[in-house]
């Protein structure tokens, strides 16, 4: 085992052991490791659990927009559909959030969705193509409402994010990836449903860039996201799943049963879920096995 690898593992295994608290070592590692200096900022920006970047920002970054001049690009685009929506929607009609909300909403389902495919979490297209899927029609939606002064909710359950607004103690939803714009009732009253932060939002942006690295094999890649995702929300397993993943797929096995063993020391309720993984890893390094 070289000693970069060595290096990698135990900054994985210092992020974990904050578990919110993120290391300045990580951030060296991946100032280091990447040029992306937008990237960089985005990463020192979320050390102290919070987001300084204006949120439209911090998710084009995350979806990949790695320059000045890009960046600026995307932002005029999103302030010319602010501009058209404002003089067709009839927004400013209005002073009721939700009257407000659902205007915004039925235009954008008139004139800037052209489909819904599952994958396309990329803001980049949603904003170039009028395609997306859950996640990257909800933040469209958030960055346009939060213009508005509408203070609309991102909400999570396994699988799926719709939004929501509260106006007088009464929840009222949004469904983007549905033709009929009706959130189901099983996503509705889902026990797990959860309102998401901002930094969650991101975190699944470097979730989907993870999976799609691991996809194609491009596994270092696929780990980087995952720490990212971590270090966003250090309380999902499944960026935890996704790097057990990426290790074994690498042949790493004493690397990634220290990485868990080291998780669920932190992690204690999540021992059933990571039970038969655990007892696989273990017997992996005990004989010295390189295959599985």
């Amino acid at each position: 085992m070289n000693r970069s690898l060595l290096i990698t593992g135990l900054l994985l295994m210092f992020l974990l052991t904050l578990a919110g608290c993120h290391s300045a070592q990580y951030t060296g590692f991946i100032n280091k490791t990447d040029t992306n200096q937008l990237e960089t900022s985005l990463i020192n920006d979320i050390q102290d659990r919070r987001i300084d970047m204006p949120f439209d920002q911090a998710c084009l970054v995350a979806s990949g927009v790695d320059t000045d001049k890009k960046m600026k690009s995307y932002l005029t685009k999103i302030d010319a559909l602010i501009s058209r929506i404002s003089r067709e929607a009839y927004v400013s009609n209005t002073t009721d959030p939700l009257t407000k909300a659902q205007f915004i909403f039925d235009w954008l389902q008139r004139n800037a969705h052209e489909g819904t495919y599952n994958d396309c979490y990329d803001i980049r297209d949603t904003l170039n193509l009028k395609v997306g899927n859950c996640l990257s029609y909800a933040i469209r939606y958030t960055i346009i409402c939060r213009y508005f002064g509408i203070d609309i909710k991102n909400i999570f359950v396994p699988g799926h994010i719709y939004n929501m607004l509260i106006v007088k103690e009464q929840k009222h939803y949004f469904e983007h990836t549905h033709s009929d714009g009706i959130v189901k009732k099983v996503d509705r009253d889902n026990p797990q449903k959860k309102i998401m932060t901002d930094l969650e939002l991101i975190a699944e942006i470097f979730l989907y860039k993870a999976r799609n690295a691991n996809n194609e094999m491009k596994y270092e890649k696929s780990m980087k996201y995952c720490q990212q995702a971590l270090m966003c929300n250090p309380c999902d397993n499944r960026p935890v799943i996704l790097h057990l993943d990426n290790y074994i797929a690498k042949k790493r096995y004493e690397e990634a049963f220290r990485y868990l063993s080291d998780y669920l020391s932190h992690h204690p309720d999540d021992k059933k879920t990571f039970k038969n993984t655990y007892t696989l890893l273990q017997r992996l390094c005990k004989k010295g096995d390189n295959r599985l």
